[in-house]
């Protein structure tokens, strides 16, 4: 979950830090010292994750739209709940993939990984090497890891 690094830290404080003041884009800018299109797209990321919300005024000189931010970081925890919720599905799919699956590996050291059907239709040998056998991988911790991960996310 990547909002713009130091420069989101950096904005999310003044969005705090000044919470009965107007803040367009451009005066966050200038009170952090970020330059103003990536001022624009840190607070774009924060509004789709529900972390900052805009007021579209119209200027009724220029007739352009200014837009004035508020920081919304109550919402924080229901968006890490929902990431963690979604990492959990990932990991459960996965999990069960790898129960269900019999995986076959390069004695060789090889990148290779594949299942029993494909396994069988190289007729046990490494596409990937010159020589190598594929052989039965025990996977039984790397479910039971994926197992326990699970649990801790959904227990959290």
């Amino acid at each position: 979950m990547d909002f713009g690094g130091k420069e989101a830290i950096v904005i999310s404080k003044i969005l705090l830090n000044t919470p009965n003041e107007d803040l367009t884009d451009e005066r966050i800018a200038e009170l952090s010292g970020v330059k103003l299109n990536i001022v624009r797209k840190i607070l774009y990321i924060l509004n789709e994750n529900k972390l900052t919300e805009f007021q579209r005024v119209r200027d009724k000189r220029s007739g352009w739209y200014i837009y004035y931010w508020t920081e919304t970081f109550g919402n924080l925890p229901n968006l890490l709940s929902e990431r963690k919720d979604a990492v959990a599905e990932k990991l459960d799919i996965r999990m069960k993939f790898e129960a269900e699956n019999f995986f076959f590996i390069c004695n060789n050291g090889c990148a290779g990984r594949f299942i029993f059907i494909d396994a069988m239709d190289l007729n046990f040998n490494c596409p990937n090497c010159d020589g190598g056998i594929l052989s039965e991988e025990r996977n039984k911790k790397k479910v039971s890891f994926l197992k326990d991960t699970i649990i801790k996310l959904r227990n959290e």
